[in-house]
């Protein structure tokens, strides 16, 4: 007797563009518990995360016929996604507390690398290698990642929170990102990178 393999989330995603429900479901299904972390990390509150988390997957819907899955992997897209929805919630936030008195916070700025699917199979397979990479990194680049990344604060913002120069700030999180960036394609090359 043959095992059906599950349908990869590209192809969740293609029948999802012909308005599948069931495949727009699986997709949540199969997603849902880790982007609803990253949001929860993100925006603090649960709620508010979850909220989030029902926009990422409008939107997907709304956007399904328009996604090129050779570019990107559909799982990157998520989190890109989720990412960008979670800092304009977090930016509308800001500018109601601008009204009330409070220091508008700017527009934060991207800094983010788009595995194609493959690479993403290849990073899933090599979570813990992966984790000892980030685990190199210096911790003051590891601070200004964090504020980048799951804050969505910009390099001044981030500057000014860590009383550091701007050209440090900047230095710092060019060098995290290349340090990631590089680290990961001798992750993805080899179980045994040397790390």
């Amino acid at each position: 007797m043959k095992i059906a393999t599950p349908p990869t989330a590209e192809e969740l995603l293609a029948r999802a563009a012909e308005r599948d429900e069931d495949a727009l479901s699986e997709l949540y299904d199969r997603f849902a518990p880790a982007l609803l972390g990253l949001l929860t990390r993100i925006l603090t509150e649960r709620a508010i995360a979850e909220e989030v988390l029902q926009e990422v997957f409008v939107c997907l819907a709304g956007k399904a016929r328009r996604f090129s899955t050779e570019r990107v992997s559909v799982n990157a897209a998520l989190v890109l996604l989720a990412r960008a929805l979670a800092i304009d919630r977090l930016r509308a936030q800001r500018r109601l507390t601008a009204r009330t008195g409070a220091p508008a916070e700017a527009v934060p700025r991207s800094y983010s690398w788009l595995p194609r699917p493959a690479e993403v199979a290849l990073v899933d397979s090599r979570r813990s290698l992966f984790q000892k990479v980030i685990n190199q990194l210096p911790k003051p680049q590891r601070e200004m990642l964090d504020l980048a990344l799951f804050d969505g604060y910009t390099e001044a913002e981030i500057a000014q929170k860590l009383g550091e120069p701007l050209a440090r700030v900047r230095s710092g999180l060019l060098a995290g990102a290349s340090f990631i960036r590089h680290r990961l394609a001798a992750v993805m090359r080899t179980w045994a990178a040397n790390l």
